[in-house]
């Protein structure tokens, strides 16, 4: 059964990360750390928002191996790549929050995960929580038909599906057999 509080519970060790023992200055590892938790706690928001979308919710009427197949499916640089062009299309406001903090705490995450000269302030961290608190709020806001939409755009990357994003994008649409 998966675990439906990942997300929020990454978020609260993210602020206990930065609230350790009541300190005024926490420790860099501990500022690092939570934004990398910040950006995971989008990232498992995304994969299950996929998998409810696509696959369904109630755990007696999917088949829970197919939930677990989207919720894996998510790779971190499609997902990027996809969040980076959803300002490009019709994807409601929610959806378009979502994207663009999951973009900020991407390369927040990787700069605090692999740049040794960074150095991050307690009020920087804070906002990066917020901006991930914010954003998961949102994509849990949008309709199931903009979830699923959504869902079917970070997940199915293929040429063929590029393709006909590029057409959507360029207005060259056409029903089918006109």
């Amino acid at each position: 059964m998966p675990d439906t509080t990942l997300a929020a519970g990454l978020i609260v060790s993210a602020n206990a990360l930065v609230d350790a023992s009541g300190r005024r200055k926490p420790a860099q590892a501990s500022l690092r750390r939570a934004v990398s938790s910040a950006y995971y706690a989008a990232f498992h928001q995304l994969a299950r928002s996929c998998a409810d979308a696509l696959v369904g919710t109630s755990r007696q009427r999917r088949p829970n191996r197919a939930w677990v197949e989207v919720y894996r499916g998510i790779e971190h640089g499609a997902a990027r790549a996809a969040c980076d062009g959803a300002g490009n299309v019709g994807f409601p406001a929610g959806v378009k929050t979502f994207a663009d903090a999951f973009r900020q705490l991407q390369i927040a995450r990787e700069a605090a995960d692999y740049d040794p000269m960074i150095r991050l302030g307690k009020v920087e961290v804070q906002g990066f929580i917020a901006l991930a608190e914010d954003g998961i709020a949102a994509l849990g806001a949008v309709s199931r038909t903009d979830r699923i939409a959504f869902a079917t755009w970070v997940l199915i990357t293929t040429r063929g599906a590029r393709h006909a994003r590029n057409r959507v994008r360029a207005g060259n649409t056409r029903a089918v057999g006109a």
